[in-house]
């Protein structure tokens, strides 16, 4: 294992590395992961060590690679974003690369240590996210990590000609510890 942090059964999650740029580029520019994440426009690995080197000096984000325990290899990304330290919220990201890494447990696995972390650790009341309301499968998983519908973001993303709803989830502290 390369430098873990947080350990799962079947993965673990690692800070970024600049060599995790073409496992993002995957993310962003396949048109498998993008059709869930709806990305528009193409990125450089070179683009991506950019922002790489942004987020890991941004104090307002906690960005980590997944990686799978059976192959030592990068199959995702993970992150909160925009903190709130002193409300004590973050947005929650998390993208899984190639499709033949889907429906394996790794993104369900990934969203439960980082809730974890993100009470137990970070000592944040709130974990909230932003899926389309289209994408049962992502709902489903968020909603056996605890989050709960809390609203719908109507016509938010432009996304093969329509304008798509997406469903704001979050879960707070008690209700993770309850």
């Amino acid at each position: 294992m390369q430098n873990p942090f947080l350990f799962g059964e079947k993965i673990y999650l690692r800070a970024a590395q600049r060599d995790d740029a073409d496992c993002i580029a995957l993310v962003e520019n396949h048109p498998d992961p993008r059709e869930t994440l709806f990305y528009a426009k193409p990125i450089s690995s070179e683009q991506i060590q950019e922002r790489l080197a942004k987020q890991n000096g941004d104090p307002n984000t906690i960005l980590f690679t997944i990686c799978s325990k059976a192959t030592d290899k990068a199959v995702g990304q993970t992150a909160f974003v925009r903190i709130d330290w002193v409300g004590r919220m973050a947005t929650f990201y998390i993208a899984i690369a190639e499709k033949e890494n889907w429906s394996k447990g790794y993104g369900g696995e990934a969203t439960r240590l980082m809730v974890d972390y993100g009470f137990n650790t970070l000592n944040l009341n709130r974990i909230q996210l932003h899926v389309a309301t289209t994408n049962e499968k992502a709902v489903k998983s968020y909603r056996r990590a605890g989050f709960q519908i809390e609203g719908r973001l109507r016509q938010a993303m432009y996304h093969h000609g329509n304008y798509e709803d997406f469903y704001v989830m979050g879960i707070l502290r008690q209700e993770y510890q309850a």
